[in-house]
């Protein structure tokens, strides 16, 4: 821990050089690309954990494990790493994460035991706690009034990466499950993460102000747990945390079973569901890429949460009766739709909740819980699968949206009292 706190000063001491040189660079194009390049790494190894575990000759309940360790270990950094951005600036922490994720790649390319996948798996979650500090990148070069087109633009780069990554991971592992190439998407993987590890070093300035650090490091140090207290004792933060559990818990029971639940129902193998997983990243990039901005002008972030929470219930249940590509097509594009709106609109109202020197801490515990649902909704999903039905992972989905939707009527109501 020593030494990554030394490397972070040690890249702190440049950053002024970095300002001069790339004064009036625009920042926003720069983090989408860097953003978009890290998730199409991600994206390569989606649809192939489940089988990758598989191969290693453990069953359903072992593979959405596999995953949620992946989640357990960002639950526990996303808050400490977005602190540490807060103290020591954005740029530094994600140099560090992007060059530890770039390790975990490479290890996976070489895993050859559960053990050692679940080690690479744990120490990649390690390391994707830096995804609040690109989130709280954007709100630092970002205003109230432009804050949910700015969410809209990282979560299109995301979209963007699970347009090409699953694809790409797919063709490159090939369509066969039995004779599938795990190792090589890996390798593309921690390339992909180490131009991004560079592209952060020679491209990106520094976003928080050192006004804002200088206020930083003039309070009283207080403990983790203590800052948690004061942070989220508001009651509308509180909910907008839980909202986002409910949410992003439903989306892991639909990522986690998914690949094995197309191959069951449906045949598909590596190829065909990475082809499949890029459609909702095509519909999640054309949401939060174009249309984000303009909805929210014209209906506020509170409406089109209540709107993405909706549409997330019915796309849910279209999915459970999907029996053709036509009807799977339709029910991915409503849940696409659904993602597209929340993600953008919560984080937008989530940041303006926080005070701009505590905005890397609050971000990363809402990716923090998020990753904690990320955790629970995997490690149940396989448990739901094997036992209940293929299809019920998807419609306890929908049932998490309905409390949902009543908390999010419960914060607009307390918000315009307000």
């Amino acid at each position: 821990m020593k030494c990554a706190v030394a490397f972070i000063l040690l890249t702190n001491q440049s950053q002024n050089q970095n300002r001069l040189f790339l004064q009036g660079y625009p920042s926003m194009p720069i983090l989408f690309l860097i953003v978009f390049i890290n998730l199409v790494g991600f994206g390569l190894v989606i649809p192939l954990m489940p089988f990758y575990a598989l191969r290693l000759g453990v069953g359903a309940e072992i593979v959405t494990l596999t995953i949620a360790a992946y989640s357990l270990a960002q639950f526990v950094t996303a808050p400490i790493t977005g602190k540490l951005s807060d103290k020591y600036g954005r740029r530094p922490i994600l140099i560090w994460t992007l060059g530890g994720t770039v390790i975990s790649y490479l290890i996976l390319s070489v895993a050859d035991s559960l053990s050692l996948l679940m080690f690479a798996r744990v120490f990649g979650g390690v390391m994707a706690g830096n995804i609040a500090t690109a989130y709280a990148y954007a709100t630092d070069i970002s205003t109230n009034e432009n804050r949910s087109k700015s969410m809209g633009m990282i979560g299109a780069a995301f979209g963007l990466g699970f347009i090409f990554g699953p694809v790409m991971g797919g063709w490159l592992a090939g369509p066969d499950v039995a004779t599938a190439n795990y190792h090589l998407p890996a390798l593309v993987s921690a390339g992909l993460s180490f131009a991004a590890f560079l592209g952060v070093i020679f491209f990106l300035p520094e976003s928080l102000k050192p006004e804002i650090r200088d206020e930083i490091a003039k309070k009283p140090k207080v403990r983790l747990a203590k800052q948690l207290h004061m942070t989220f004792h508001g009651e509308v933060l509180a909910v907008f945390v839980i909202i986002g559990f409910l949410f992003v818990g439903s989306w892991a029971l639909f990522e986690s079973t998914f690949a094995l639940w197309a191959n069951v129902e449906f045949n598909y193998g590596p190829s065909r569901i990475g082809t499949v997983l890029s459609f909702v990243g095509i519909i999640g990039v054309i949401v939060q890429g174009g249309l984000i901005g303009p909805l929210t002008k014209k209906f506020g972030e509170n409406h089109l949460l209540l709107a993405a929470l909706a549409v997330s219930v019915i796309g849910y249940v279209l999915l459970a009766n999907a029996s053709a590509l036509t009807s799977l097509l339709i029910a991915l594009a409503v849940l696409a739709i659904g993602s597209g709106l929340f993600n953008p609109s919560i984080t937008s109202l989530v940041s303006k909740e926080a005070k701009p020197s505590e905005r890397g801490f609050v971000l990363g515990i809402y990716q923090g819980i998020g990753s904690l649902a990320r955790v629970i909704g995997p490690a149940s999903a396989g448990f739901i699968f094997a036992n209940f039905g293929h299809n019920i992972p998807f419609m306890v989905g929908s049932a998490l949206m309905i409390p949902s939707l009543l908390l999010s009527f419960f914060v607009i109501r307390h918000r315009r009292a307000a």
